[in-house]
């Protein structure tokens, strides 16, 4: 997926900024397992640093999720990079400053706080998932299984795909858990596939 965002052609300032939105919001779900709506409703206020104990700033996201519920979401390096050059391309400060109300992601040409809608968001995620399809069938006959399997993935799929990823590094499961949002541990385990993968093995 991101080796099709990086092939889309820049040549116009609408196709730069339409490339740089793909980068921050296949980003920012990624790296971040959002849901969508979590995307739509929360602005670049909710982006905050603090210095931790060894006085390294971190970044964060302060998420209301599902039921009016909260949760801190660590932000990394790669994601405020993502970010800066988007805000910067888009004319806007780099960096998100407390109480902002610009929402995560703008719809092209806009710069005020109109945020993307649901439906718009997954619009957006799905036709890069089939401009990737095409990218992968481009490629060769022996890639057509993993074309098919790109033409069927969602947003949530990006979510699932980031718990997923998050447990094969090791991470704690109980910082998935948090950092997803889910309420019981139990659901963070379904994004657990090393162990069926060892006894596969």
């Amino acid at each position: 997926v991101k080796r099709c965002i990086e092939a889309l052609p820049q040549e116009t300032e609408r196709e730069k900024e339409h490339y740089y939105r793909y980068r921050w919001l296949f980003s920012l779900l990624y790296l971040c397992g959002l849901r969508v709506s979590e995307l739509s409703q929360n602005r670049m206020g909710s982006l905050f640093s603090r210095r931790d104990r060894h006085v390294t700033l971190r970044w964060w996201m302060a998420i209301q999720g599902n039921g009016q519920k909260h949760r801190t979401v660590p932000v990394t390096k790669e994601l405020m990079e993502e970010l800066a050059n988007y805000l910067t391309f888009k004319g806007l400060s780099p960096y998100p400053i407390a109480n902002e109300e610009t929402p995560l992601v703008l719809p092209i040409g806009a710069t005020k706080n109109k945020p993307l809608t649901r439906a718009a968001i997954h619009y957006i995620v799905k036709r890069i998932f089939t401009d990737t399809a095409t990218y992968l069938r481009s490629q060769g006959p022996e890639f057509e299984g993993e074309a098919l399997h790109v033409e069927q993935a969602s947003t949530h799929w990006l979510r699932h795909t980031a718990g997923t990823h998050m447990l094969e590094q090791d991470m704690d499961l109980l910082h998935v858990r948090d950092t997803l949002g889910h309420e019981s541990i139990t659901t963070t385990n379904r994004y657990l596939h090393t162990a069926d993968d060892a006894r596969h093995d």
